[in-house]
């Protein structure tokens, strides 16, 4: 059966994986747990889970380095199957720390790498403008985002890197689409996905993607 379906998927291209993102109510409850919350007066704490997927190369660690002010490195060793950080920040007056779990992309790495997806509440999916497989692929990735993160459909933010390269491969067009179609499929599940084009080198856009996502998990989830 698996075989079949990923013959499927490779003929078609990008597909949505909208067998994968069953909910059950159980599910639901559970994701009203999903921020760790304390009140103190006015002030609002959370503490918010997030994995950055995608290919190998596509600039995961970079867009990480750049968010946590590690500043740019041209080049560097592949995550050993996922580099861990934390980060505190304040979004509109609420105290948020991430977790930032930096998913490794190569392929001889998916074995051990569905563990780090459990109990993140949102995902950003990166792919390199300039390498159109890296865009085919992020299908693929929230399949395995949905499959093993223990809530379903969560969030995510399509980041679309090396913005400031030539060459690119991907249209606007063809991005928006993408996120179109997968905010159709989700939007029963309550959930809506976002997309920016990022640049790891000149850190365009990547404290306003942590923003977005952040922002929004506080939102749904107190409203919950």
């Amino acid at each position: 059966m698996q075989k079949k379906q990923k013959e499927s998927e490779t003929k078609k291209g990008i597909t949505l994986f909208q067998e994968n993102m069953p909910k059950s109510s159980k599910e639901v409850n559970k994701r009203k747990n999903m921020v760790e919350k304390k009140t103190d007066k006015e002030k609002k704490s959370f503490m918010i889970k997030l994995v950055l997927i995608g290919d190998g190369a596509v600039g995961k660690t970079s867009i990480r380095r750049k968010y946590l002010g590690e500043g740019f490195v041209k080049e560097h060793l592949a995550t050993l199957g996922a580099d861990f950080a934390v980060k505190e920040t304040t979004i509109d007056g609420d105290s948020i720390k991430f977790q930032i779990w930096d998913i490794a992309g190569q392929e001889f790495f998916k074995r051990v790498r569905s563990r780090f997806y459990r109990g993140c509440f949102g995902a950003l999916a990166i792919f390199d403008l300039t390498r159109r497989e890296t865009f085919t692929n992020l299908s693929t990735w929230l399949e395995e985002l949905y499959q093993n993160n223990g809530r379903g459909v969560i969030p995510v933010i399509i980041l679309g890197n090396k913005s400031d390269l030539p060459n690119q491969e991907v249209s606007e067009e063809e991005i928006a689409k993408f996120v179109d179609d997968l905010n159709k499929k989700t939007k029963e599940k309550g959930v809506e996905n976002f997309f920016l084009k990022t640049s790891a080198k000149t850190g365009v856009n990547i404290d306003k993607a942590f923003a977005i996502i952040g922002n929004y998990i506080v939102k749904k989830f107190e409203d919950e």
